[in-house]
């Protein structure tokens, strides 16, 4: 008899999480071993080298990025399968879970039954996709070999290596909090090097950080977060 197929569920809404818990402990062929209310646990059990077959992930989260802690769960376990639910069919949903490396998706007006078929599905392999995602998919991939092919110009800012540390992080929605923490710095440390960078672009926001740096050739289309991730002033915390 096979394995049933571990699932973790990480929400911050907690009718959601009984509803879908109730449904999955159901189902003889899937084992509901992770449940999350993010603020009460740690998402990866220790001690565990791949705790997790699929991990469902809340589009709608207050508390975390779910696109960044997609990307952080397919960087620790690249063999984790990543379904995000309650997303709307559009490409500034669903993309930038894709880019970070989701294998499926669940629309706010599914069925029980397409989620148990996507976890099915992405856990064997497959990539269930609704034809106009994946047309948006394959126009985003022309887009990035379009632009990889297009030198930029020389670019006129000069960064220190912990500067262009903390405009990666920036760019991928961090705040200076967490950018402080990810670098292992004091915070004034990371305030410091924002207004910096800020200075150098001569610009006062993160979003105009990103675009000159994009302008500029010092980062790519595919490693900015969505720019309501990196809006705000440069000394927003």
């Amino acid at each position: 008899m096979e394995q049933p197929i571990r699932v973790g569920l990480v929400h911050d809404h907690q009718l959601l999480a009984d509803v879908v818990t109730i449904l999955l402990q159901q189902e003889e062929d899937i084992a509901l071993i992770g449940d999350t209310a993010l603020g009460h646990g740690s998402m990866i059990p220790v001690g565990h080298a791949r705790p997790f077959d699929v991990v469902l992930i809340e589009a709608t989260m207050a508390r975390m990025n779910p696109v960044h802690l997609t990307r952080q769960i397919k960087s620790a376990f690249p063999a984790v399968q990543v379904i995000v639910l309650g997303v709307e069919q559009c490409a500034e949903e669903v993309l930038p879970f894709i880019e970070a490396g989701a294998s499926g998706y669940i629309l706010k007006n599914a069925s029980y039954a397409e989620l148990l078929h996507t976890i099915k599905a992405v856990h064997q392999g497959q990539t269930p996709c609704s034809p106009r995602i994946a047309a948006l998919v394959f126009a985003r991939i022309a887009a990035l070999a379009r632009e990889r092919s297009q030198p930029h110009p020389p670019h006129p800012v000069s960064l220190t290596p912990r500067e262009r540390e903390v405009l990666q992080l920036i760019a991928r929605g961090y705040r200076n909090g967490e950018i402080a923490h990810q670098l292992g710095v004091a915070l004034d440390t990371v305030k410091r090097h924002v207004g910096n960078i800020c200075e150098k672009f001569q610009v006062h926001s993160r979003r105009a950080v990103m675009q000159r740096a994009y302008e500029y050739g010092m980062l790519k289309r595919a490693q900015l977060a969505p720019l309501v991730s990196v809006s705000g002033p440069c000394s927003w915390r």
